[in-house]
């Protein structure tokens, strides 16, 4: 019966190999507890022996005792401190004074619970469990002189087994704890990021919506003022007013114009503030060419930039709207298409801006694109057919499984009286 429980212990690989294997202890406090209060007892129980001894003996085994006490606890507060040979000569000791103590008193023999034990918990894998299996043998080894019986050979076999077994129980309950404790920061991590990068969409939201607002509000009122004060100096000038006349009244208006000029120009300034980065210094085209370049780099896709017809100016929402589309059709390239090649087309039609992406990626079911769950890619595709109906235009996507794709965006160009009145100015 003790042969086949060691040979059980022998064969469980996967058990054993579960067991902590770290150069330093697990920290188990519980566990830990649990072994001194047990080792308490047992030394308690151990000084019954001094009433059947004489009086030197009783000096002796007291003395063992408190030797074995000494070196347990010392050891077991600074265990996670000592380094594996640390632990392996601390271990060798107690196991010393445990074996001399038998000679004394053979109910020391109960001690090697507690050993079985602090080897587990010293060494939680194959050194722990050889060292279960030399105290085993140890404690069954010294009764052979006073003979065997099935009870002093079965109560230490099936210790050291439930000794192992806890010491893996509590090692997989503390490895268990400690995943879902960084599983936990992991995700607290995670909504920490998501919220600051929610926190950084609706700033850039918010400050495309104020650039939007101003440029369609006090720009525009600015450069209306400019051209009225233009029309007024005119009119003025084909009056019958002498130029003495006609000085005061077109100085009033030089300074009026002078002071609309500047407010656009703070005006501008503050557009340029809030417009997205690509476009802060460059023009539209040159933004795409950057921000391909950076895509490209990024996922290893040849990206072109063609230009049709003439570029021209166009008004700060077209542009930032265009350039959010690109962005997101570039990043389906890069992401989930599987893509070699794209190209992206700006063409400068009289009456519309369209917006070209074509790669020669694997393609995808356009029908079934909107019953995929969110996470499944092509999800900015919604977001682009949004923006792209805010700015009065239309979104088409062709595909098919095995490519090639194609993104096209026609915007109007509502912004042309606008250009003629800041021309103008």
């Amino acid at each position: 019966m003790n042969t086949n429980s060691a040979g059980r212990l022998l064969d469980m690989p996967s058990m054993v190999t579960a067991l902590n294997e770290s150069a330093r202890p697990p920290v188990n406090r519980a566990l830990d507890t649990g072994i001194a209060a047990l080792t308490i007892a047992i030394l308690l129980v151990s000084l019954g022996g001094v009433v059947q001894m004489n009086l030197e003996q009783a000096a002796v085994l007291v003395l063992l005792i408190a030797v074995f006490s000494f070196m347990y606890f010392f050891g077991a507060m600074n265990m996670r401190e000592l380094n594996p040979m640390g632990r392996f000569l601390w271990l060798a000791g107690l196991s010393g004074v445990w074996v001399v103590t038998m000679m004394f008193a053979p109910i020391a023999v109960y001690w090697v619970f507690t050993l079985f034990f602090l080897y587990m918990r010293a060494f939680s894998n194959w050194v722990g469990v050889i060292g279960v299996i030399v105290m085993l043998a140890m404690s069954i080894g010294f009764q052979v002189p006073r003979g065997l019986t099935f009870g002093g050979v079965m109560g230490p076999a099936v210790s050291a087994l439930v000794v192992v077994l806890i010491t893996y129980a509590f090692n997989v309950i503390a490895r268990v704890s400690a995943e879902r404790e960084e599983l936990i920061e992991e995700l607290v991590t995670t909504q920490e990021a998501l919220a600051l990068k929610e926190r950084e969409a609706g700033i850039v939201q918010e400050r495309q919506r104020l650039a939007h607002e101003i440029h369609d509000t006090v720009a525009q009122s600015m450069s209306s003022i400019q051209m009225l004060l233009h029309a007024a100096e005119r009119d003025l000038e084909k009056t019958s007013l002498t130029d003495e006349e006609l000085a005061a009244p077109l100085r009033r208006i030089e300074v009026a114009r002078r002071s609309a000029s500047d407010n656009l120009a703070e005006t501008r300034a503050m557009i340029a503030a809030l417009t997205p980065a690509p476009l802060s210094e460059t023009s539209l085209p040159e933004a795409l060419d950057r921000i391909a370049s950076s895509f490209g780099y990024a996922g290893d896709v040849a990206f072109e930039i063609t230009t049709d017809g003439e570029p021209r100016r166009l008004p700060m929402r077209i542009e930032a709207g265009l350039l959010r589309i690109a962005q997101g059709a570039m990043s389906n390239v890069v992401k989930h298409a599987g893509a070699s090649k794209a190209r992206v087309t700006l063409t400068f039609a009289p009456d519309e801006i369209r917006l070209d992406v074509v790669d020669n990626g694997n393609g995808f079911d356009v029908g079934a694109a909107p019953q995929r769950p969110s996470g499944l890619g092509h999800i900015g595709i919604d977001a682009m057919r949004t923006r792209a109906e805010e700015l009065g235009g239309e979104l088409i996507v062709e595909s098919a499984p095995g490519g090639p794709t194609a993104v096209s965006v026609a915007i109007p160009d509502s912004g042309t009286i606008n250009r003629k009145i800041e021309e103008d100015s």
